[in-house]
């Protein structure tokens, strides 16, 4: 790796190649623009936070029902300037997607030596990965978590080649990145197992340099006090949400379709024949990109699979290891331009080989994305169509309670972003990921992930719900009960309403309302 590349020295040949891979991400991102529900659960604790001083969903109850404490409190910054969250969250997601091609970019051309269009092959291919696309918007923090682990390990392999003075600065990344998503330990634990067999098998050595406590000082000085700070603040070592997807059984089934499903969708199967064109080209000086982002790559795919992947389309819980990919197909690719630069007798093949692929790659691409904005769902899998239509209804629902319900009125629900977002009301999550009593007593079942705990009808009626609302009822036409359910529950003081509610479609909703003085 050649030290010291001047990063303002580029070709206009790179700078062209940059500003297309960047067009391209955020042309790619616009294509699918879209909120989801989840991501308003963060946007309520952030609005409890500013307007209130607690970083709660329900006020006066302390539960961590989210896993991305830094995007959280970016959310509360945004709010506190008074910008619009949901504009912001997804500029704020395709920066960090930018900042992750321009790191890339930056890292290739360390390790090249020579600044060259090449240098941004990596992010070539990540604009155009339907995943790595879509989840540039969405509004979490998918984009803000691949962004710093990218600046961790190539921070990581920039101290191990160049100088390992500046070991701690990935230390930092990490932390953030732990303090973002709690699979930020698990990289950073993983790079630790990495740095182990470093030492032990390259540099023969047992006994960790200065340098080396220094980075795991700075990761412990920088999480440590924030981890301390949570489990005192909420009670729970771990957040709540880990408690309601535990206990399920046979993830690994869905996971490993969700793993599976990826692949395909995104060409993956190519990905060997362009690593081990890496391993032919790089210097064997440089392989430690290879086996580092083979080893936490495979690691955190297994890790996803075990899990059971998502419930939400186009795989955002494998996005962080995609730039990794891209980065060894990069040098797999670099190294057959070279070959066919240099050798004649290649030049046509891989030349005709390129174009076909690039054909295939663009034709898959847009069917992927087509394919993703179609209202429907996959084997228990929510397609990003579904989810965009999911948050216009559940916004139309959320603001016609916030006009219509009384401020101390209570809701239930299992769609426990939107809807409680915009009423501002009292909210059970009938899943538990903000509910500390149901996280913790209610057995699991089933094995889609974040759905195997369900609030039973006895706990939501002891919380005296005013509507019970469940997942939407949501129709054309005036949605209906029959007589005997409606006896069942008018026996426990509810009764069905309909509504036709302003900029729902379709415009028809029903739900469970509680008779009381001042909720007629």
């Amino acid at each position: 790796m050649t030290r010291d590349i001047d990063p303002e020295t580029h070709g206009a040949a790179r700078i062209s190649a940059l500003l297309l891979a960047c067009g391209l991400l955020i042309g790619h991102a616009l294509y699918f623009n879209f909120l989801n529900d989840d991501a308003f659960i963060s946007f309520r604790y952030a609005d409890n936070l500013v307007r209130h001083g607690e970083l709660v969903f329900n006020l006066g109850e302390r539960v961590e029902g989210y896993t991305n404490f830094l995007w959280t409190i970016l959310m509360a910054g945004v709010m506190g300037l008074g910008l619009d969250v949901g504009i912001w969250s997804r500029v704020l997601g395709v920066a960090c997607a930018l900042g992750t091609l321009l790191v890339l970019t930056r890292f290739s051309t360390r390790l090249s030596g020579q600044p060259s269009y090449k240098d941004v092959i990596a992010g070539l291919l990540l604009a155009a990965a339907p995943a790595f696309a879509c989840w540039s918007t969405g509004g979490l923090e998918t984009q803000l978590f691949t962004f710093l682990l990218v600046l961790g390990w190539t921070s990581y392999l920039d101290a191990i080649f160049n100088d390992d003075t500046q070991l701690y600065r990935c230390a930092v990344w990490f932390a953030l990145s732990a303090m973002t998503r709690p699979e930020g330990m698990l990289v950073f634990g993983l790079m630790g197992i990495y740095h182990v067999f470093w030492m032990l098998v390259v540099e023969r050595r047992w006994r960790p340099s200065r340098q080396e406590y220094l980075c795991a000082g700075t990761f412990l000085a920088l999480f440590g006090p924030y981890f301390a700070w949570r489990w005192s603040y909420y009670g729970w070592p771990f957040p709540n949400t880990y408690y309601v997807k535990t206990g399920a059984m046979n993830f690994w089934a869905p996971g490993t379709r969700y793993a599976l499903s990826w692949i395909q969708s995104h060409l993956l199967w190519l990905f060997p024949l362009l690593a081990a064109a890496a391993f032919k080209g790089v210097k064997r000086e440089e392989r430690p990109v290879l086996y580092l982002g083979l080893f936490l790559s495979v690691i955190y795919t297994l890790h996803v699979m075990r899990v059971g992947g998502d419930f939400m389309g186009l795989h955002r819980f494998l996005v962080p290891v995609m730039p990794i990919l891209a980065m060894i197909s990069a040098l797999g690719i670099r190294w057959l331009i070279t070959i066919a630069t240099e050798h004649q007798r290649w030049r046509r093949p891989l030349a005709a080989m390129g174009i076909v692929l690039l054909v295939y790659g663009g034709l898959h691409v847009v069917r992927v994305d087509r394919q993703a904005m179609t209202v429907g769902s996959d084997q228990g899998v929510d397609r990003i169509g579904w989810l965009k239509m999911f948050h216009g209804q559940c916004e139309s629902i959320g603001r016609w309670l916030a006009a219509n319900a009384p401020e101390d009125a209570a809701i239930a629900t299992t769609a426990a972003g939107i809807i409680p977002f915009y009423s501002r009301l009292y909210t059970v999550d009938v899943l538990g990921l903000n509910d500390e009593w149901i996280a913790h007593n209610v057995k699991a079942h089933g094995n889609r992930p974040g759905h195997t705990k369900s609030a039973p009808l006895s706990y939501v009626l002891k919380k005296q719900v005013d509507y019970l609302i469940y997942h939407p009822t949501i129709a054309k036409t005036k949605p209906r009960r029959s007589e005997r359910d409606q006896r069942s529950w008018r026996a426990r003081g509810y009764s069905w309403n309909t509504v036709e509610v302003p900029n729902l479609d379709p415009p028809w909703w029903g739900f469970w309302k509680r008779s009381r003085p001042g909720t007629e």
